[in-house]
């Protein structure tokens, strides 16, 4: 189904509203086709619109294939890496994927969406295509990832702050080192111990990716999320999670006897900058371009107050 830009909002599926803490993707009534991320509000799973063909199938036969029997134990070890695949839904002529939400046990979750990869355009993109992605964030054809979007908590008063993409990709490749140490609370709070889960479970993905050749990965996200509710340096590893999300762009290996080097680039980056923040000599620095008491603040981030 597609809807015009001038056409009303798409009807909502049964006890379904937009997805809460979204910080990046399709958001629902602002995206092109006004589709958008959803949640159940009975569950709290998200429901997924399956759009532009073959893009929205080609990620519904990813999801089904990794969570079938058939799988290699290479790709089996991917599985928990992903929200897992709870069925589909069709309503009103679109087909949604029903996905784990990983954010629903997190009391104050906290979440970055960092998508992975030098090249971030696919075969089937035409060469003005591929230029106009390789021009949303020139820095990312060097240290191969991006962030799209994060949110974090702050208390006293108690409030998310969001920041989108156009927000992050105003960012040199030396400010996201520090939007990264802001996202993990910086300065308020000691980022390190966040950290430090976060990157073994980097390293764990690392392990799994360079063992599997059969897919290749173009524009597939990490989605870091934490529960704010309890900074502390002894955060448990459960308040801290590590996923992939993002499969429109995943195809068959044309180079079975290799891993993914496009989405193992940016993933080995991304986890040499979080090493970054847990030198001892790091020291956060203030970016205006996040900062909401700035009167240079971008327009399109916000505060949300939260009880």
């Amino acid at each position: 189904m597609i809807v015009s830009e001038t056409d009303s909002l798409p009807q909502l599926p049964p006890d379904s509203q937009p997805l809460v803490h979204q910080v990046a993707g399709h958001f629902y009534g602002r995206s092109k086709t006004k589709f958008g991320l959803l949640q159940r509000c009975s569950t709290g799973d998200v429901l997924k619109p399956l759009l532009n063909p073959p893009r929205g199938p080609r990620e519904e036969k990813f999801y089904e294939e990794m969570f079938s029997a058939q799988i290699s134990g290479e790709l089996a070890s991917l599985r928990p890496f992903l929200p897992k695949l709870l069925g589909k839904i069709e309503f009103d002529g679109m087909k949604y994927l029903v996905l784990e939400n990983i954010l629903r046990p997190f009391r104050r979750p906290c979440v970055m969406d960092i998508k992975l990869g030098r090249i971030t355009y696919d075969q089937e993109a035409t060469p003005e295509e591929a230029q106009r992605r390789i021009l949303k964030f020139i820095p990312a054809t060097e240290i191969g990832f991006q962030v799209l979007g994060w949110k974090t908590f702050r208390s006293n008063p108690n409030v998310d702050i969001y920041h989108d993409k156009i927000c992050s990709r105003a960012l040199t490749k030396d400010e996201l080192l520090y939007a990264l140490a802001n996202f993990f609370g910086a300065p308020e709070f000691d980022h390190r111990s966040l950290v430090r889960h976060v990157v073994k479970r980097l390293e764990q993905l690392d392990d799994v990716m360079s063992k599997q050749f059969e897919y290749t990965f173009i524009a597939s996200s990490l989605l870091i999320s934490y529960d704010a509710e309890d900074r502390t340096e002894d955060i448990p590893s459960t308040n801290v999670d590590v996923r992939l999300v993002d499969f429109a762009h995943v195809f068959p290996s044309t180079r079975p006897n290799e891993p993914d080097e496009n989405f193992l680039f940016g993933l080995r980056h991304c986890i040499d900058y979080c090493h970054r923040l847990l030198d001892p000599n790091f020291v956060y620095v203030n970016c205006d371009k996040f900062d909401h008491h700035s009167s240079s603040t971008l327009s399109t981030c916000r505060k949300v107050t939260v009880m």
